[in-house]
């Protein structure tokens, strides 16, 4: 210790931790919110809904509002046999290289255990809302984006001169459904745009009273620089309907080039989004169609403001609120039926995410679940076990041709179970540990 620099740690001062003076608002400081001031910047700031199976995420833009759209089947590729003949000649390779000590010459030689690029998680599409140019003055005082893990709900309020708007939005498990409700506190005040849209290939149309339909498709193979679109085989298929209410007596719905709908001075909305896949399971090909079932001015305190002030002032309630939202994330996006969480849960807006998405077994996949026993969401482990069960028959076939023995090595990449060898990447070749594309084989070393 002689060349270390003791540090004296001082005793507690008479504060009270337990009490952190930033807190003067009791009610909404020690009720389970995350709070917001202003709309969403970048997608890490909306805030998430889901129901397991479908989810969104919210911005709570004023002029302009976008709810980030997924489903939880729509990954690209099809079934197939990912199994590479040549691999027992290439580990024997590899495997050589790393016992020489030569791990970026394993990498290297790795690349040649897996000849196809990995699948990855797709986006459905976005709802979109767009206000006339008087919300672009509203006051920003007064504006906060709420979600209230007590009721599962993401709540947006601000003020246009004397007017006050209010939306809110939930994802419901037992109807299988996407909620929002947007208001105003004087008859007549509501006027909006409503579409909906997607970067996947799809069309859009105008479809019984008050709905819009949209269908489309992912890539049957992921997609790669200078592809034609044409020789993209299609994949899994999807649909959505969004449906529009009213209030009534007053207020008006127009249609829009069969595309969208244009609601004119009504008090309150109630738009209502269903969607579903193609998906028949991980070793079938899809159906051909998909199925039919489809601080502030009030004294409030901001979550941001909070978690800057806890570095020099304790807050317990924050660690609570967090704890809180870790179970909230599971529920959202885990339930029994559905796929397990990936990478990012549930969530997504794009077509190429990092890491693919996947539900990584290197230690992703394990930390989403860590936490489902010891908060009595035994349930939400359910799609973690349906996924290795399905994971064990694949990488069977994947072991005996991969390696000619009868060891299960795992590479997972999509819901279609595609289960192939891994290349090595640098000193965790040491350790026998495989990792790429954030996935992860254990290869058992034998002489």
């Amino acid at each position: 210790m002689e060349d270390c620099e003791w540090v004296l740690v001082k005793e507690p001062t008479d504060r009270d931790i337990w009490n952190p003076s930033l807190k003067n608002a009791e009610e909404s400081w020690w009720s389970l919110e995350i709070r917001f001031g202003d709309p969403a910047k970048h997608w890490t700031d909306a805030l998430p809904i889901g129901n397991g199976r479908l989810g969104a995420m919210v911005w709570g833009g004023v002029s302009s509002e976008i709810l980030n759209l997924n489903e939880d089947t729509l990954w690209t590729g099809n079934p197939g046999d990912y199994t590479n003949p040549e691999a027992p000649k290439s580990l024997a390779e590899v495997r050589k290289l790393v016992d020489n000590g030569q791990y970026a010459e394993a990498t290297e030689a790795a690349v040649k255990l897996s000849d196809n690029s990995p699948e990855v998680y797709q986006l459905l599409g976005d709802i979109k809302l767009e206000f006339d140019d008087s919300h672009g003055t509203f006051q920003e005082e007064k504006y906060e984006r709420v979600l209230d893990l007590d009721t599962a709900t993401v709540k947006v309020n601000y003020s246009v001169g004397d007017l006050e708007f209010a939306r809110e939005y939930f994802a419901s498990n037992p109807d299988q459904v996407i909620a929002a409700k947007l208001s105003a506190n004087k008859p007549g005040c509501l006027t909006f745009t409503l579409s909906v849209d997607s970067k996947m290939h799809h069309h859009t149309y105008v479809s019984g009273h008050n709905q819009i339909t949209m269908e489309g498709s992912c890539p049957g193979k992921r997609k790669t620089p200078k592809v034609d679109a044409n020789d993209n085989p299609k994949g899994i298929q999807f649909a959505a309907i969004l449906d529009l209410q009213i209030n009534e007596g007053s207020g008006t719905i127009h249609v829009l080039d069969n595309r969208r709908f244009c609601v004119e001075q009504c008090d309150w909305a109630i738009i209502l989004l269903v969607a579903s896949s193609s998906f028949n399971g991980p070793f079938t090909k899809p159906l051909s169609k998909s199925s039919n079932s489809a601080a502030s001015e009030s004294g409030t305190v901001l979550t941001a403001d909070r978690v800057k002030s806890f570095k020099t002032d304790e807050d317990p309630s924050l660690v609570e609120l967090l704890f809180q939202y870790g179970q909230y994330l599971l529920i959202a996006c885990s339930r029994p039926g559905t796929q397990p969480a990936n990478l990012q849960g549930i969530w997504n807006y794009m077509l190429e995410p990092p890491w693919d998405c996947t539900p990584h077994l290197n230690i992703n996949l394990q930390m989403n679940y860590w936490h489902a026993l010891s908060c009595n969401l035994k349930e939400c482990q359910e799609p973690l076990f349906d996924y290795i069960t399905s994971l064990s028959i694949n990488g069977s076939k994947t072991a005996k041709v991969g390696l000619l023995s009868k060891c299960l090595i795992y590479e997972q990449n999509h819901l279609q179970i595609e289960v192939r060898l891994s290349g090595l990447c640098g000193k965790w070749a040491e350790r026998g540990f495989a990792p790429i594309y954030g996935s992860i084989t254990l290869i058992q070393w034998t002489k």
